[in-house]
């Protein structure tokens, strides 16, 4: 097997990467707090994996590079792409679990996409292992996070008071692309080996 592998480092001077939401017991009820991990020697903020996926993907579907962005298929509470890795470049790299529900408003709705070939078993679950893997961006040190205050103020009345947490901080994380698996493909009635229906 062979694999490209990098070390990633984010400069991140006064920043809020990653945000968790409101904060609890804050002074006021509308405080954004970051994501960190509280330890004994400070706090170190990180970046999840699957945000940073994320970052990674909208880059390249945004570009003038010509990628190609399966589409995604929604059902009630449920969503999945096309997975086709040989015609969709994100399917293929960023790997996918096509395990859609069995409810028959949910068949019908799949078989009107154009999504699913037809509506069995073996067709509907498809699944591909991520050859592209990266880790949680951590902060390399633990930092003193900041909490800011700001105004909403241009309505008429009161100001509205609202605040958010922010840090200086490097972050760092791993990647690695298994070259191997990126472009191929296998069609084994096994647990993420199915990687192609029948169609």
């Amino acid at each position: 097997m062979s694999f490209v592998t990098g070390l990633l480092l984010i400069d991140a001077p006064a920043s809020a990467l990653n945000n968790l939401g409101n904060l609890p017991g804050s002074m006021t009820e509308n405080v954004v707090g970051v994501k960190h991990i509280p330890t004994r020697e400070g706090n170190y903020p990180y970046v999840s994996a699957q945000a940073f996926r994320y970052w990674l993907r909208t880059t390249l579907e945004q570009g003038n590079w010509g990628w190609k962005a399966a589409p995604v298929f929604r059902e009630s509470k449920i969503a999945y792409t096309d997975a086709n890795p040989i015609l969709y470049w994100d399917d293929d790299l960023f790997g996918y679990m096509r395990a859609p529900s069995k409810k028959t408003e949910a068949a019908n709705a799949r078989e009107s996409s154009g999504l699913v070939a037809e509506a069995t078993p073996t067709a509907d679950t498809v699944t591909r292992v991520s050859p592209f893997r990266v880790s949680t961006l951590v902060s390399i040190a633990p930092v003193r996070l900041v909490e800011d205050f700001g105004t909403m103020s241009r309505q008429e009345g009161d100001p509205v008071p609202h605040g958010h947490q922010f840090y200086r901080a490097a972050l760092q994380g791993l990647l690695s692309l298994d070259l191997h698996a990126a472009g191929t493909f296998t069609y084994v009635q096994r647990t993420g080996f199915q990687n192609l229906d029948e169609e």
